[in-house]
C-alpha cells in the first residue's frame, strides 16, 4: 500500500515538472500581489520584438513577459503592436489579446513562468477586453460592456456576469 502511494507521488511530481515554462523577468520594486494594469482603449500594452523575442513590457512594474510560446499556440505571427490585456491576481498573471482564443495564466517561478491556457467563454468576443478584479477573481468585459464574464480562479470556470441596467 505504501509503495503504491510512493509511486503515485513520484508520478505526480514528474508530471508537474513537465509543465511548459517561458522566460519571465519579474524583477521589480513595485510588484504587488493583485493589480489591474491600466488598459483602456488604445492604452493596452502592446508587444515589442527584441532579437526575435516577442515581449510584453509592463510599464507600471518594469516586468517583461516573453509571449513567443503563447503566440505560437494561438497561431499568431510574432510581431510588434499586438494589443494585450494583463492583470495580476494573487501572484498569477492573466493575459489575452487581439485575435487570441484563450486566456493565458502565468504562474511565476523565479525568472520563468508556468503557462496554462483556458479557452475564452465565447468565440466571438471583441478583444482585447477590459480586466477588472472582483472578489479576488478576474472579471473580463468588453470595452463598452457588450459582454461580461468572471473567471473563478479557484474553480477554474467561467461564470456569465449579468450587468445591471445603468452600470
Amino acid at each position: 500500500m505504501m509503495r503504491k502511494k510512493l509511486l503515485m507521488f513520484i508520478v505526480m511530481i514528474t508530471l508537474c515538472s513537465c509543465a511548459t515554462k517561458i522566460p519571465f523577468d519579474q524583477t521589480c520594486l513595485t510588484c504587488v500581489q493583485s493589480q489591474r494594469l491600466n488598459c483602456k482603449g488604445d492604452g493596452c500594452p502592446k508587444t515589442i520584438v527584441v532579437a526575435g523575442n516577442c515581449l510584453v513590457l509592463i510599464e507600471e512594474t518594469g516586468e517583461k513577459i516573453n509571449v513567443n510560446h503563447i503566440l505560437e499556440k494561438e497561431n499568431i505571427k510574432i510581431q510588434k503592436d499586438i494589443s494585450v490585456t494583463v492583470a495580476k491576481i494573487r501572484g498569477r498573471y492573466f493575459i489575452t489579446g487581439s485575435d487570441f482564443k484563450n486566456l493565458w495564466i502565468l504562474t511565476p517561478v523565479l525568472n520563468e513562468a508556468k503557462v496554462k491556457s483556458i479557452a475564452l467563454p465565447e468565440s466571438n468576443l471583441v478583444l482585447p477586453p477590459v480586466f477588472e478584479i472582483t472578489n479576488g477573481n478576474l472579471l473580463v468585459r468588453g470595452i463598452n460592456n457588450e459582454y461580461s464574464f468572471i473567471y473563478d480562479i479557484d474553480k477554474n470556470v467561467w461564470i456569465k456576469n449579468y450587468i445591471r441596467a445603468g452600470e
